[in-house]
């Protein structure tokens, strides 16, 4: 039986999901009709075009950017429940910090090779002056401090403010440049003041926050120490944006060894039988931002038998979902990847298996990963994911070139195989010996 304690921090886990879930429907939504209506207003070839800046611009700021928000929950918890201001100040400077140095990373990265990726691309003939200008819109992409002040606080549902905000405004503009016959670089500028718009109101809710919980009295900008003492942080911060990095790169490089061995028509079957698989499973995951705060509290109250007892029931919970989402793509996958890429229901089904079961894998990760994040052991994940980097890699090389697609959906299960067993190991080694504090003070 659930305690009263656990039986909260499932309604706000469930709810503080719900919140998250319902931003991204809404702005995937929000995305859908300005795209609709962009394409028209610009042709096909410019919104095109568009969204290869876009993209290239998002690469540069994700590849380089700090998880600034981790950082900031995993040791402001209990600085901010203890009302050390100055601390918890310092630790607020750092996180910003964070994000501005890895903005203006991104931004001289994006400015070295725009001229190369826009002769490879094809935006270089639209102007010469103009993807470099946009490409100082990277300043304005990192919130992760923001974020994760509004995380601490338990305010999820601000944090789908932001996203809207700047989704309505391409909405906006779009429509008003369809009727008005704007040009493409008055498209792209909406495109950056949207992002402009959504990083003041992330920072500028996450300020009127603190303010009300009187946490940035005498705060200041000048004079003071920017750079957190805690001992670990440095290792703790490079671990998990590290990790973070890394994930996106391998997902990237296994459908160019898809294409690279089976060619372009593989490589896009192998990606959206990708995506038909975990997008079913991804409402269960946008619970891992949710979950993470809560454990982190109860790693700072040494309840070690809560945390016990909300992992075992996170896993119950996912294991029914898994058959739930096992049983849809079975059903209606080859269907729905026959409607996207109008490839033969033949051959599709042994695919799809193989990679809902690697994305069930990677849902039993949602309790795991945040566990052993809040416990201090971002290091061991990191290592198990460039452990997992340097066996699958080639493995899918191998296993691809000799069964082909199946070998592809065959490497990548046991490639998310190894990444769960390098989660769970640790987890049920601490469980048994009862050692869940070892290490974390």
């Amino acid at each position: 039986m659930m305690n009263s304690q656990v039986k909260a921090l499932f309604v706000r886990v469930f709810r503080n999901t719900g919140y998250i879930l319902g931003g991204r429907g809404f702005c995937a939504a929000l995305s859908l009709f300005t795209t609709a209506i962009a394409a028209r207003a610009l042709g096909l070839q410019d919104y095109g075009v568009l969204l290869l800046i876009n993209s290239f611009v998002l690469s540069c700021s994700a590849g380089l950017r700090f998880q600034s928000w981790q950082p900031l929950l995993q040791y402001g918890s209990s600085l901010h429940r203890a009302g050390d201001k100055q601390p918890f100040q310092v630790l607020l400077r750092h996180c910003m910090l964070l994000d501005g140095v890895g903005a203006v990373a991104g931004m001289c990265v994006a400015l070295l090779l725009c001229s190369w990726f826009g002769a490879l691309l094809g935006w270089g003939d639209i102007s010469s002056s103009m993807p470099f200008w946009y490409m100082t819109v990277i300043l304005f992409m990192n919130t992760g401090g923001a974020m994760g002040v509004m995380r601490l606080l338990d305010r999820y549902e601000l944090s789908v403010m932001a996203d809207s905000g700047s989704g309505l405004i391409r909405l906006a503009g779009s429509l008003v440049g369809l009727v008005w016959h704007w040009s493409f670089t008055s498209f792209l500028l909406i495109w950056y003041l949207s992002t402009v718009a959504s990083f003041l109101i992330n920072y500028g809710m996450g300020a009127f926050l603190l303010l009300r919980a009187n946490s940035l009295q005498n705060f200041r900008m000048l004079g003071v120490p920017w750079v957190s003492p805690i001992k670990g942080i440095w290792r703790f911060i490079f671990s998990v944006s590290i990790n973070q990095a890394l994930a996106r790169l391998s997902s990237r490089l296994t459908v160019m060894i898809v294409g690279a061995v089976l060619g372009p028509q593989s490589a896009a079957i192998y990606n959206v039988t990708w995506q038909i698989s975990d997008g079913l499973a991804r409402p269960a995951q946008m619970m891992t931002p949710a979950l993470y705060p809560e454990l982190v509290a109860l790693k700072d109250k040494r309840d070690w038998a809560s945390i016990r007892q909300v992992t075992h029931r996170i896993l119950q919970v996912l294991g029914v979902f898994s058959v739930a989402v096992l049983a849809v793509v079975f059903v209606l996958g080859p269907w729905l990847l026959h409607v996207l890429l109008t490839v033969p229901w033949s051959g599709t089904r042994t695919l799809l298996l193989l990679m809902t079961l690697t994305a069930i894998l990677d849902l039993w990760d949602v309790p795991l990963e945040p566990l052993l994040v809040s416990l201090n052991r971002a290091h061991q994940i990191l290592l198990g994911r460039l452990f997992t980097m340097c066996i699958t890699l080639p493995l899918l090389y191998f296993l691809t070139s000799g069964l082909g697609m199946t070998g592809a959906g065959l490497a990548t299960l046991i490639g998310e195989l190894v990444i769960f067993l390098t989660r769970l190991v640790p987890y049920l080694l601490m469980s048994r010996k009862q050692d869940f504090g070892k290490g974390n003070g």
